[in-house]
């Protein structure tokens, strides 16, 4: 189960091929408010987003299943695994959004021109954004704004989800570590939104590994499709072995 960041990444991606590959069958639906579809007006905490997705879950079919998140579709996966650990075998947080570390503030996103916002997320090639992203605008045709509407609507929602307080759950650091499930953190290197000290975070209060890639940012999974595949694929492997994650 996948559950995209905050650009809204979805569609046939280079990054569920190589899982594909490995033998894995990947679900990754759109969250309501991304896309093209209308925003969600009654999200009023990040509960209220937590049990929308669980009434997706519910509609997919989804059973136990092994979870990966970016930026905020981490930041969701660690409130599934802390609200519904039932439905959670392990855990990939990439980049994951979600909590408040003192030194270590997340980069103003919400008030960030396009330009600063993408170099920072993308710093070895912002301009390939349009190819990351061209799955999830391919049934839009040659519209010429499809991106633009999605990037608009997908920062949109972003903003609903974590205006305030700023893209953190006050009560997640508390909860995190009642989560027993395996969990591997994966964050970029060269990542100018979220401090290393997030991910850290993460894995310690999880008992989790965390993973440091070279050469990309704060979208690995868009970055480097093929080693995050290979690292999510050895992690549950590990897990199905019984070693340490």
């Amino acid at each position: 189960m996948y559950l995209h960041s905050t650009f809204g990444e979805v569609g046939d991606l280079p990054l569920f091929a190589e899982l594909a590959k490995a033998g894995f069958q990947v679900t990754a639906p759109e969250l309501p408010g991304f896309g093209r579809s209308e925003p969600i007006t009654s999200w009023q905490r990040i509960e209220d987003v937590v049990f929308t997705l669980r009434r997706i879950l519910d509609n997919l079919g989804v059973g136990p299943a092994v979870f990966v998140g970016s930026s905020l579709g981490g930041w969701l996966t660690a409130e599934i695994a802390v609200w519904f650990p039932e439905r959670v075998d392990a855990l990939g947080l990439l980049a994951p959004l979600g909590l408040r570390v003192d030194g270590a503030p997340v980069f103003e996103i919400f008030g960030a021109s396009d330009e600063e916002l993408l170099s920072r997320a993308l710093p070895h090639g912002r301009q390939k954004l349009p190819e990351y992203l061209a799955p999830a605008v391919a049934d839009h045709g040659d519209d010429p704004s499809a991106l633009l509407v999605h990037l608009f609507n997908a920062i949109g929602t972003t903003a609903r989800i974590g205006w305030n307080p700023y893209l953190h759950d006050p009560a997640l650091p508390a909860r995190l570590p009642l989560v027993r499930t395996p969990t591997l953190v994966v964050w970029g290197e060269d990542d100018a939104i979220l401090p290393r000290a997030h991910a850290a975070a993460y894995a310690a209060a999880t008992g989790g590994h965390l993973k440091v890639i070279s050469g990309t940012g704060h979208l690995p999974a868009l970055e480097q499709p093929r080693e995050i595949a290979a690292e999510l694929a050895a992690f549950i492997l590990r897990c199905d072995t019984g070693q340490p994650a």
